[in-house]
């Protein structure tokens, strides 16, 4: 299996992966005002405390939306059991929205289970020259688009299952992308 940034965005401490995960997603909401990200926030809920690696907030007409992040710094596959406990803490403190945001793949039944709990799934992978010449080494890519990121050397792909299931898709957070922002809107 392959896993497009193994080699590289390992060497970031777990914390430095955090911020720069959160840094990432802010690059790529644009559209939202008084949004808030919060860094290794502590939340009080009625059954304890719950450490989240991140915590965005913003409002719309009124209502104040709330979205976790936990960010995985992992060599192998993601889970269902993760994706699970990031559902239960959402739950328990009353967010709308969570997000995975993973430096490997996720295993299928985490896709499923996201995608039937509204969690976003998000690979980090290379960028530019980076990805471009892994690209020559028989590394199998499945678009022939080289992503760019403002000279980051990383940039997120949200990860998730194509219509009535079907298939993998993947969606680059660029400034062209705006699926973030809609992940992040209340549905109609």
């Amino acid at each position: 299996m392959f896993i497009p940034v193994i080699d590289t965005v390992l060497e970031m401490n777990p914390t430095e992966f955090e911020k720069y995960a959160l840094q990432i997603l802010q690059n790529h909401i644009k559209g939202l005002n008084n949004v808030k990200f919060i860094h290794n926030k502590v939340v009080e809920a009625y059954d304890g405390n719950y450490q989240l690696d991140g915590y965005i907030e913003f409002e719309v007409m009124g209502v104040l939306y709330k979205t976790i992040v936990e960010c995985k710094h992992y060599k192998y596959p993601i889970s269902r059991e993760i994706v699970q406990k990031v559902y239960d803490n959402l739950r328990a403190i009353g967010a709308q929205k969570g997000i995975v945001v993973s430096t490997s793949n996720f295993q299928s039944g985490a896709i499923d289970y996201a995608k039937a709990h509204g969690i976003a799934l998000i690979q980090m992978t290379e960028t530019e020259e980076i990805f471009y010449t892994r690209c020559h080494y028989s590394v199998v890519v499945n678009h022939p688009y080289v992503p760019r990121n403002g000279g980051e050397p990383y940039i997120g792909v949200m990860i998730g299952r194509g219509k009535d299931g079907v298939g993998v898709t993947c969606s680059y957070l660029s400034t062209l992308s705006d699926a973030l922002e809609k992940f992040l809107l209340p549905s109609e």
